[in-house]
C-alpha cells in the first residue's frame, strides 16, 4: 500500500493524532501537565539588584567552573589530529590557570534580568502640506563618529516623517532597525529569524539545546526587548518544569537563571537539585541570595558579610527557609537534609569548599597569556 500525502498533509494529520491522544489522557483522568509557569513581580526592579557586587560574586560561586562540560558545549569544527606536548608540572598549572581565568570570564558575561524596555513615540513637528510628495516613510539617523558602541547607539537620535508629513521619534522596533543598518552587530540580522519562531524554538528545547538557544537570542535582542525576556522566560520555565538545571551549570545562563527562579519565588527547584548533589555550599548561598533579593536580610550591603559555611550556619538557614514552604516541599526538604546528616554533612562541606578554594587559587594565579 503506498502513500501519497504530502508533507503539509502529514503534518496536519499528525497534530491531529496528538490532539486525540491528549484528549483521550484527559479522559482517562491523566493530566497531560499541571505545571503552572512563574510570575514575574511587578513591584520590583531586578536590574539594580542583580548588577550588586554582592548578588554577582553569588552568582558566581554558585554557577562554578566546569571546563569538560565547557568543552562539550563548544561548537564542533572539522576534525583535526590532536596536539600532545609534554609540559612540566609548573607549565600545566599555568596553562590550566588561564582557562579557569577565561572561562570565568565569560561566566562574568552573564545576562542581566531587567524589565521591558517603554515605547518612544514623540511627535515632534506636523507639516501636512508635504504629503502629497511623501510615497513612503523617511528614516532619519545620526550617523556620526562614536567612541563607545554600545552606549552610544542608544543614544542616537532617529527620526521618521511618515507620510501624512509628521515628523516623529522612531519607534523601538524602528530604531532596532536603522541601528542595525547603520552599524551592524555581528551575528544579528536585521529582521529576526524563523529559528525563534514557537515551533522551531520549541524543537531546539526538545534536543536539551538550552545554552546554545540563549547565545542566539543574546546576539539577536537586547536584553531589555520584549522579545529577549519572552524567549529567556519560555527557556527558564521549560527547564523549570524539566528539573534539568544541571544543563545551564558552568555556563554564564546559569546565574541569570537562578536570579529569575528566586526573584519569582520559584527557587524550591534548584535549592532541592542543589541539596541532591550534594552542593551544600551552593545551598547556603543561594538561599542568602533569596533572601536578599526579597529583603529579608536586612541592609543592602549584607550580602558581602563573611559566612561561615559549616553544620550549625547550614541547619540555621534551613531552618529560616522551611518556615516559609509548607506541605509536601517542606517533608521532603526536611528528608532531604536528614539524608544528609547521615551522609556526614562536615565531610561534604569541606568538600564543596576544596573545589571551591581550587577554583579560587587558579583564578588568583598570575599568568602570562591572559
Amino acid at each position: 500500500m503506498s502513500c501519497n500525502l504530502s508533507k503539509a498533509a502529514f503534518l496536519q494529520t499528525f497534530r491531529k493524532l496528538s490532539c486525540v491522544h491528549s484528549q483521550l489522557l484527559l479522559l482517562r483522568g491523566v493530566h497531560v501537565s499541571q505545571f503552572k509557569p512563574p510570575v514575574v513581580p511587578t513591584d520590583i526592579d531586578p536590574f539594580p539588584l542583580f548588577m550588586e557586587e554582592g548578588v554577582q560574586t553569588i552568582l558566581n560561586d554558585i554557577t562554578g567552573i566546569d571546563l569538560k562540560k565547557t568543552a562539550l558545549l563548544q561548537p564542533k569544527k572539522l576534525p583535526l589530529k590532536p596536539v600532545l606536548r609534554a609540559v612540566p608540572d609548573k607549565e600545566l598549572k599555568r596553562l590550566q590557570a588561564d582557562s579557569f581565568k577565561k572561562e570565568r570570564s565569560k561566566i562574568e558575561q552573564r545576562p542581566p534580568f531587567m524589565r521591558a524596555r517603554k515605547e518612544i513615540s514623540c511627535e515632534l513637528a506636523r507639516n501636512p502640506e508635504i504629503a502629497p510628495v511623501m510615497t513612503n516613510n523617511l528614516l532619519f539617523i545620526d550617523t556620526s563618529a562614536f567612541t563607545r558602541s554600545e552606549r552610544a547607539n542608544k543614544d542616537k537620535v532617529v527620526v521618521v516623517r511618515d507620510t501624512e508629513g509628521t515628523l516623529r521619534t522612531a519607534t523601538q522596533e524602528e530604531r532596532d532597525r536603522a541601528i542595525q543598518i547603520a552599524f551592524p552587530v555581528r551575528g544579528r540580522t536585521i529582521f529576526p529569524s524563523s529559528f525563534f519562531k514557537p515551533e522551531n524554538l520549541h524543537n531546539a528545547l526538545q534536543r536539551c539545546r538550552y545554552s546554545y538557544v540563549l547565545d542566539k537570542v543574546c546576539v539577536q535582542y537586547d536584553p531589555d526587548h520584549p522579545e529577549f525576556l519572552r524567549i529567556t522566560k519560555e527557556i527558564y520555565d521549560y527547564i523549570l518544569e524539566r528539573r534539568e538545571f544541571d544543563a545551564l551549570r558552568g555556563t554564564r545562563h546559569f546565574g541569570s537563571m537562578a536570579f529569575y527562579l528566586s526573584l519569582c519565588h520559584r527557587e524550591y527547584e534548584l535549592v532541592l537539585d542543589m541539596l541532591e548533589r550534594k552542593l551544600i555550599v551552593d545551598v547556603m548561598d543561594y538561599i542568602r541570595l533569596h533572601r536578599k533579593i526579597h529583603s529579608q536580610e536586612g541592609s543592602k550591603g549584607s550580602l558581602s558579610k563573611p559566612l561561615g559555611y559549616d553544620k550549625k550556619n547550614f541547619e540555621k538557614l534551613m531552618g529560616l527557609y522551611m518556615k516559609r514552604i509548607t506541605g509536601n516541599r517542606k517533608k521532603q526538604a526536611e528528608k532531604m537534609v536528614e539524608s544528609l546528616l547521615e551522609a556526614g554533612l562536615p565531610e561534604i562541606i569541606k568538600e564543596n569548599l576544596s573545589q571551591r578554594e581550587l577554583i579560587d587559587s587558579y583564578l588568583k594565579l598570575e599568568t602570562n597569556v591572559y
